[in-house]
């Protein structure tokens, strides 16, 4: 079976032998992709609404591989007991729920070793939080699909090296490894920031707030573009 160039990617961050939990599975693609080609001996698929439950379930049974995988209804890391995953796996929503499931059962949290985070949004606030909360991260990827990024970031317990606010908001291993689709994913990154500052200056009366916010801006857009001239 096919797997989507990102859900693909995520595959690959999956260790070889793991019990993974791909919570938010959807459709159990992942799930199955993962047993069929040997990485995972087991995988617990989750599902918090019905009805992507019960198509999670149906796939699972069509692939005769129910013995290997358990389809559970429940939210986020609730289905899951401290202990019972190696890997979790958090991919195609958002960085503030993500942040959230790994808030809401800090017994499962600390419990597993290896979070492969696949965030639609934020994902530089969500690598800001990971790193203030006592998170490392060890592995990234960025991923070209349709005509949009998508990053993948593996998060495990530990401290962040010395990376600053910008290189976190861009990835850090993506700087270190000088990825090859980081220069035009900056580039959309800073275009992106341009965009909201041209807006704010266009705007009269602004708040001490808002002025506040277009000097972060300003600062972090120069950094972005620092990094870029040294690509």
């Amino acid at each position: 079976m096919n797997l989507s160039p990102r859900l693909e990617q995520v595959a690959l961050l999956v260790p070889e032998g793991s019990i993974a939990a791909d919570i938010g599975s959807d459709h159990a693609l992942l799930s199955v992709y993962l047993v069929k080609k040997g990485i995972c001996p087991r995988v617990i698929a989750g599902e918090i609404n019905e009805k992507p439950y019960l198509l999670a379930s149906s796939q699972v049974q069509k692939s005769g591989l129910a013995d290997y995988i358990q389809v559970r209804w429940g939210d986020g890391l609730k289905v899951l007991a401290p202990g019972e995953a190696d890997v979790v796996i958090l991919a195609g929503m958002g960085g503030r729920t993500i942040r959230k499931i790994l808030c809401d059962c800090p017994g499962v949290t600390e419990s597993v070793c290896r979070f492969i985070l696949q965030p639609m949004t934020e994902a530089g606030e969500l690598r800001l939080w990971l790193s203030r909360h006592y998170f490392r991260i060890s592995a990234e990827a960025l991923v070209e699909e349709k005509g949009r990024f998508y990053e993948v970031i593996v998060a495990e317990h530990g401290l962040e090296d010395a990376s600053t606010e910008v290189t976190l908001t861009l990835g850090p291993r993506l700087v270190a490894d000088r990825h090859p689709l980081l220069p035009e994913h900056l580039n959309i990154l800073i275009e992106r920031e341009r965009a909201i500052l041209a807006q704010m200056e266009g705007k009269a009366g602004l708040s001490t707030e808002n002025w506040e916010r277009m000097r972060e801006i300003k600062t972090r857009l120069a950094r972005l573009e620092g990094i870029r001239e040294c690509l």
